[in-house]
């Protein structure tokens, strides 16, 4: 990949970086809450911010009443009102937001934009150490970084996605120590989004790996436990009672279908009993396939990209800005790729489909029966091919090969 033309390809992810943020920064100049075609700056970030103002109020029976978050929203933003947001988030994003939720909305938007930037940087980071074959190809890496869809997506859309990020890089740089108990009390720091945190321990449970397990077990009682002993049980309660509605309410909640084999199934298949059998079905093959590749023999990029992937896919809420996960799967087949180096007759496939995989948040305008097949085929694609590498030793180094030839293409 790097070793062809590395200042061509930096020249080539910096056009496409300083495009697409000029493109945002030129959507973003208007004065006031609203960017240039009246929508919400940072979109997803208003529900938030309402959540912080009513933790910052301690006005907790507020907090899971829809009514009382429109009309904070209306107030907060006047010209908001063709978004609506449905208060399910946990109570402690409404206590980390709190401190946000005393300054002006745009001031409190930027200083959030912000964070995202510092801790994404942080996350990159965290995973390019470890991959030494990268260590010499700094300027290309840092503009690939720069132009990352699902970056894009997340600054877009102002999500906390960049936290499950953060929470996967320290992960990975403690399962490449063998601390594995460590491992899962990053993981279980996911719990803020409960489907994410279940994603992955399914993954490990599969996997046997009972260290990271338990440490994601201690992580997320600890942090709802925390949670609710300051809130107390009134909270929990209506957490609880929130929850347990996402099922009557999923369509509101998800106007778009998932960015996962739940998604395309549900798009694929008009019985919601068919398509969620035959989602749990490919969810149990998919955690056995990622089982295989974890115990394996194989690279730990691999078997960490594996999960990765993994989780993705068999979580049944994925949006676009959650596909900044995809950064340590690219950083890191990069890095083995690199490592191996070219030397064998190149198929393009593996390359074709991470492509298609990190730039699925710049199509997320194409029909959902195009784009669903395309993303979620390239993605379980990804996972086969290393599953074969996983069970066959020799298929180790093809892989390499494969992507160092076709990366840049």
């Amino acid at each position: 990949m790097f070793d062809r033309s590395p200042r061509k390809l930096r020249n080539y992810l910096t056009i496409i970086a300083v495009t697409m943020w000029a493109v945002w920064l030129v959507d973003m100049s208007g004065p006031g809450p609203l960017d240039l075609v009246g929508k919400v700056k940072g979109t997803d970030f208003l529900h938030f911010y309402v959540m912080g103002s009513i933790a910052r109020e301690g006005r907790w029976e507020q907090l899971f009443d829809a009514d009382a978050h429109e009309a904070r929203a209306r107030a907060v933003v006047p010209g908001s009102e063709d978004v609506v947001y449905i208060p399910v988030e946990s109570p402690q994003i409404a206590l980390a937001f709190a401190p946000l939720a005393s300054q002006r909305y745009v001031v409190a938007l930027a200083l959030w934009l912000s964070a995202v930037l510092a801790i994404y940087a942080w996350s990159c980071v965290l995973i390019w150490r470890d991959c030494a074959p990268l260590h010499a190809h700094r300027a290309p890496i840092a503009a690939a970084c720069l132009a990352f869809p699902g970056f894009y997506s997340e600054i877009l859309h102002g999500q906390l996605a960049v936290l499950a990020l953060l929470a996967v890089a320290f992960a990975a740089w403690a399962l490449r120590r063998n601390r594995t108990f460590a491992a899962g009390l990053a993981l279980g720091f996911l719990v803020f989004k409960p489907h994410w945190v279940l994603a992955v321990g399914a993954v490990f449970v599969c996997a046997r790996e009972w260290r990271v397990v338990a440490g994601t077990a201690v992580a997320a009682v600890a942090q709802v436990g925390v949670t609710f002993l300051v809130l107390g049980t009134s909270v929990a309660g209506a957490y609880v009672r929130a929850l347990q509605a996402i099922p009557r309410i999923a369509d509101r909640l998800e106007p778009q279908p998932s960015e996962s084999l739940r998604g395309l199934f549900k798009l694929l298949i008009p019985s919601e009993v068919a398509s969620l059998l035959v989602y749990a079905a490919l969810a149990v093959a998919t955690l056995l396939m990622t089982a295989r590749i974890w115990r394996s023999a194989a690279a730990i990029e691999l078997r960490l990209s594996a999960v990765v992937l993994a989780a993705i896919l068999i979580n049944p809420h994925v949006n676009a800005y959650d596909l900044i996960l995809l950064a340590p799967v690219a950083l890191l087949l990069t890095s083995w790729a690199v490592d191996r180096g070219p030397g064998a007759v190149p198929t393009p496939m593996l390359s074709a489909c991470l492509c298609v995989a990190v730039a699925a948040p710049l199509y997320t305008g194409v029909p959902g029966i195009i784009r669903l097949p395309v993303l979620v085929a390239a993605m379980s694609a990804i996972l086969l091919r290393l599953w074969r590498s996983a069970g066959v030793g020799s298929g180790e180094g093809t892989l390499g090969v494969e992507l160092v030839a076709h990366a840049g293409a």
